[in-house]
């Protein structure tokens, strides 16, 4: 197909008006990717454990015992951070199991105080074996025959049985478990709470 005469010098004048093709510039490179991995990570924790206290660092390799006879950790609600009467933050696990099911020292330590309270009920307070931590278990419907203020327990002694006493509903039968660092021996109920759910060994009521 023939142009018209007329387009011919307009197309020559395009072309010759239009600047020169020059080649691009040369891409920078894509950046390396990193040498290392990122810093590990915890997932149950999901935090570095780097930034982990040491304390903490030394019962997560440790592990706590779940409580409750027969109870795995992935069979226990994490209710840590839940309500409760509408003025307070729970601060502890509730670990259900039928009445009269045995209690079991989290960990090997010391029994610091048997006793009862408004909220707890039946109670037991406990620590490790260094005083770092202090545990508490409450709603017991009993205390094992013969426990006593400073007895040492070893992790797996049964020290009471899974009840509905203090504030507990009455058909709702658990263990309210919980963990809090000790900063003061002489008041070891007021130290920080830490949600002990991630420190639980993963297999049922397991021993090291």
């Amino acid at each position: 197909m023939r142009l018209p005469a007329i387009l011919i010098p307009l197309l020559a004048l395009t072309t010759a008006c239009a600047p020169a093709l020059r080649p691009l510039p040369p891409m920078a490179p894509l950046p390396e990717p990193p040498a290392e991995s990122p810093e590990p990570m915890d997932v149950r924790l999901a935090r570095p454990v780097e930034l982990l206290a040491p304390e903490l660092l030394a019962l997560r390799e440790r592990g706590l015992l779940v409580p409750v006879e027969g109870v795995s950790a992935d069979r226990i609600t994490d209710t840590f951070s839940d309500p409760r009467d509408g003025q307070r933050v729970h601060n502890a696990v509730d670990i259900l199991a039928k009445r009269g099911t045995a209690v079991l020292a989290a960990d090997d330590g010391v029994i610091l105080r048997v006793g009862k309270n408004t909220l707890g009920g039946n109670v037991v307070w406990a620590s490790d074996a260094t005083r770092t931590f202090a545990y508490y278990y409450a709603h017991l419907d009993a205390w094992a025959h013969g426990l006593k203020e400073g007895q040492s327990v070893s992790r797996g002694d049964v020290i009471g049985y899974v009840g509905t006493t203090g504030n507990a509903p009455k058909n709702v039968p658990h263990l309210h478990f919980q963990l809090l660092r000790m900063t003061d021996a002489r008041r070891f109920t007021d130290g920080p709470p830490i949600n002990p759910l991630p420190y639980f060994a993963l297999s049922p009521n397991a021993t090291r």
